[in-house]
């Protein structure tokens, strides 16, 4: 008996699972979420979203694939793009603050606790193509033509300055663990929290007299 042939994938499919898986996880985190709600989510059985993914964790691993290689795109362009290095810091916070799961901590508790370690070493260095790397580029760049001498970063390695960036971008503007203080008109956009993160970091506390100082 002939062997039947196995059934091309449907690629709007395949985008809706992961669309779909996205949001259930980033909402309720990987242990909370089954395939079978996925499944549902997206009007499928579970038989039939096997048939685009092996299991659980090689869907949340093209989800966070999904994420990080749009995440580089993005971050390549700004960091070849128009502007000083701090203007484009600037922007590179501004997006990781808009784009980043709302609760990052359960994120990562997630891939440390219930990913296999081969698994966890891949999105290790999707991260870092992703968000370290290009963050680097920029500082290597401010030391090089000097455009950050005078600030606190001078002199530090690109890696460990970038990697101390990324420790200080905890959520965007309103978010569960950065709430709108009481008594605020309006909430902090993302682009003046991005800015303050920045200048903090270049130039200390006293940002505005950095600043002035360097110029």
């Amino acid at each position: 008996m002939a062997r039947r042939k196995k059934q091309p994938l449907d690629e709007a499919t395949r985008s809706l699972i992961i669309k779909t898986a996205h949001d259930l996880f980033m909402e309720h985190g990987y242990r909370s979420v089954t395939t079978r709600q996925i499944a549902e989510a997206c009007g499928l059985t579970q038989p039939a979203m096997y048939h685009y993914f092996a299991d659980k964790e090689a869907l949340y691993t093209e989800v966070l694939r999904t994420v990080t290689e749009e995440t580089k795109i993005a971050m390549n362009e700004i960091i070849t793009g128009d502007g000083t290095v701090r203007d484009r810091l600037i922007k590179l916070v501004a997006y990781i603050l808009q784009y980043m799961p709302d609760d990052l901590s359960q994120m990562e508790r997630d891939i440390r606790n219930e990913l296999r370690p081969e698994t966890q070493q891949l999105i290790t260095k999707w991260w870092q193509e992703s968000y370290l790397l290009p963050i680097a580029a920029l500082f290597e760049e401010g030391q090089k033509n000097g455009s950050l001498r005078g600030s606190k970063s001078f002199g530090l390695d690109p890696i460990p300055s970038a990697f101390f960036l990324l420790s200080v971008i905890q959520r965007k503007p309103g978010g569960s663990n950065n709430p709108v203080p009481k008594g605020s008109v309006s909430p902090v956009s993302i682009e003046a929290l991005a800015a303050k993160t920045v200048d903090i970091l270049l130039f200390g506390l006293a940002s505005e007299e950095g600043r002035q100082e360097r110029n």
